[in-house]
């Protein structure tokens, strides 16, 4: 009565989340496959990967001519006067004297480029460099976020199984209960035989309620990581066998956090590259072209009164800069750089060192879970096949109620048991899995 009333409990507790779209997942390859295109923090990612790639374009665009136009108009309301000497122009008998025209015009275009500015090439570098990093920065949050979805796919196939064995439990528990409590009341069973048989019940249910919850919990998480709603429904159409295969393990490919390390290294090279460039001198070339032309009238375009050709001029420069002192602080900060470089040297060596010995512990560890949930899967067996033999010869009068119900809660105990080592098994199984990809 307990399990019927129960199961209709979580029936009803998952219905109002079955009111949205249904989406179904058959392998966690698939929650993969979904999340790189859904998850939030992958997509987030992607964009700071595209705005490292603007960021290169931005910096490569600094070596190009740098090209301005300019245009300007000026009217004179009251053009300034001057007090000139008599004599200094013919026919002028000196006293104040107005110059210019009331409207005047101007137009022009320079151009500036770099010649030699090492700091530019180095910058350009180092974004391309960035750009670079960000990609397998991208690799490392997908791992990252591969890991969180493995381990709540996996954790709910495991409460899935663990439900399946706590209802097969729970319905021997009951069964043995109500053969305890009837033989109780007939009188041929002390008390204590009952609590144990009651006892071994309420073990059952509580791992019965605990799995069901928890595959309700891990699904909600699936859902959020995937950017679901609520009221969407996720479907997992998978299930782990009691005589699950195991999988052989495949090529590993080299770790996000591994390359990272030798991008990081690469960038603090030409960082260090950057601060020493400061010493060197930088060389620029510019180039000017600009005319005027003044009016009495305001007719730019037609009819001008004034003089209406346009005066040019032209000239072009090669300017250098050369750094001769800046109190020191350009050596500290180069020095400052060549560390930051060293350091990024030493931790790759000591990276490149713990992948390789974290990737053989990865598979000494599902190499022995896979033995461990082997014998723990016999030993459950094993204690299920003790409990019903010992129960046939209960029946029969040759064992007490006390070896039987003793029996049953081995057989419970040895079914925790499996199931810790089943968890551990498939964190080792994602591991090997996400080890696997090529990110």
């Amino acid at each position: 009565m307990f399990l019927k009333v129960y199961k209709t409990i979580i029936i009803i507790l998952a219905l109002p989340l079955s009111a949205g779209a249904q989406t179904v997942f058959r392998s966690l390859e698939d929650v993969w496959k979904y999340a790189d295109v859904h998850n939030i923090t992958i997509r987030t990612a992607k964009y700071e990967l595209d705005k490292s790639k603007y960021a290169t374009k931005q910096s490569y665009s600094a070596l190009l001519p740098q090209v301005n136009g300019t245009a300007s108009f000026t009217d004179n309301i009251q053009l300034p006067v001057t007090i000139l000497p008599a004599g200094i122009i013919p026919g002028n008998k000196g006293g104040p004297v107005a110059f210019g025209e009331q409207f005047a015009y101007a137009a022009g275009i320079s151009a500036q480029m770099n010649i030699l500015n090492l700091q530019n090439w180095y910058n350009a570098k180092m974004a391309k460099q960035t750009e670079d990093m960000n990609k397998d920065s991208l690799a490392g949050t997908r791992k990252s976020v591969y890991q969180q979805l493995a381990t709540q796919y996996y954790g709910y196939l495991l409460m899935q199984e663990a439900a399946r064995l706590a209802d097969e439990t729970v319905s021997i528990a009951d069964s043995v209960y109500q053969s305890t409590d009837n033989k109780f009341k007939e009188g041929t069973l002390n008390e204590a035989n009952v609590d144990i048989s009651k006892l071994n019940l309420e073990r059952a249910q509580q791992t019965q309620i605990s799995a069901q919850y928890q595959m309700l919990t891990a699904r909600n998480n699936l859902k959020a990581l995937l950017g679901f709603s609520l009221r969407d429904s996720l479907v997992i159409q998978a299930t782990l066998q009691a005589d699950m295969n195991t999988e052989a393990i495949g090529v590993f490919t080299e770790d996000p956090t591994l390359r990272l390390a030798s991008w990081r290294v690469k960038i603090n090279q030409t960082q260090y590259k950057i601060t020493n460039s400061a010493f060197l001198p930088s060389i620029n070339v510019l180039y000017n072209y600009a005319g005027q032309r003044y009016d009495k009238t305001f007719e730019p375009f037609d009819g001008a009164t004034g003089v209406a050709g346009w005066y040019p001029g032209q000239y072009w420069s090669l300017q250098a800069s050369i750094p001769l002192f800046s109190s020191g602080s350009r050596l500290y900060q180069s020095k400052r750089s060549k560390l930051n470089y060293i350091e990024s040297m030493e931790q790759y060596d000591n990276a490149h060192l713990q992948s390789e010995i974290n990737d053989e512990n990865i598979k000494l560890s599902y190499q022995k879970a896979v033995a461990v949930l082997s014998k723990a899967k016999d030993v459950m067996n094993l204690s299920f096949d003790n409990y019903q033999h010992i129960s046939y010869r209960y029946e029969g009068g040759i064992e007490s109620i006390e070896s039987r119900l003793n029996a049953f809660k081995d057989y419970i105990d040895y079914q925790n048991q499996y199931l810790n080592s089943l968890s551990d098994m498939l964190v080792q199984l994602y591991q090997v899995k996400i080890r696997e990809q090529s990110f």
